[in-house]
């Protein structure tokens, strides 16, 4: 895929998601944003203590998230890695941590 036809995508109503930033108040987007640290800050605080540090990329290992309502909870720690200017990296190959990557067909 091209860059053109990827920022196309990016650009494309149909494939945003998250707030209008023209729609939204400041009180609504400092509301989700707080909604979003506490969740953080409660369901993964190893995650909002490594996003804390001087450095600029934090590592998660794809096991560490499961395949069900999970993905959620990852991509809030996207998000919320993004508020403090951290780059997150995924690592690892499925089930890898379970010893299970060699029987999954």
């Amino acid at each position: 895929m091209t860059t053109r036809n990827v920022l196309d995508l990016w650009n494309s109503n149909r494939l945003r998601i998250g707030y209008s930033h023209s729609t939204m108040t400041d009180d609504e987007r400092m509301q989700r944003e707080s909604s979003l640290i506490a969740t953080i800050r409660t369901e993964l605080p190893e995650f909002a203590k490594a996003c804390a540090d001087d450095t600029e990329l934090v590592l998660l290992h794809q096991d560490a998230f499961a395949a069900d309502d999970e993905y959620t909870l990852l991509g809030m720690a996207i998000k919320y890695a993004g508020l403090r200017g951290k780059e997150v990296r995924l690592i690892g190959k499925n089930r890898q941590t379970f010893g299970e990557e060699d029987r999954i067909q």
